[in-house]
């Protein structure tokens, strides 16, 4: 079963404007539970209206270029203090391609919406 991207809502935030406890997403490894690397965390999809995080923009190294992937943010998540990784409940069928035209980068305007949401899902 594929997610289905709400295009029109969601936004592009890159991996090192999110910050975290120790540090931002930028260049962190992004692994199952059973420790299979899925790729490192370049950006994740938001839903600025209603303040969730919907996707982890995960890239993997091939031999010519990066391919970009989604990883539902939806799925049970923990980072790691020890590997600074964060381990996923994932299975390959949630797992899509990513085009980065496909979705309009986070704004100012975004930022605005997101503080003054009426409601947080």
């Amino acid at each position: 079963m594929k997610p289905a991207l709400e295009h029109e809502a969601l936004r592009y935030l890159d991996a090192a404007s999110v910050v975290h406890g120790t540090g931002t997403l930028d260049g962190v490894e992004i692994c199952t539970e059973n420790d299979e690397c899925l790729g490192s965390i370049g950006g994740v999809l938001l839903d600025p209206a209603q303040r969730r995080l919907r996707y982890y923009v995960v890239e993997r190294a091939s031999m010519l270029r990066k391919r970009r992937y989604l990883v539902p943010a939806n799925r049970h998540a923990t980072l790691s203090a020890e590997t600074g990784r964060i381990y996923v409940e994932s299975d390959d069928e949630v797992i899509e391609r990513f085009d980065a035209r496909s979705v309009a980068a986070f704004s100012d305007d975004d930022l605005i919406d997101t503080i003054f949401a009426t409601s947080a899902a």
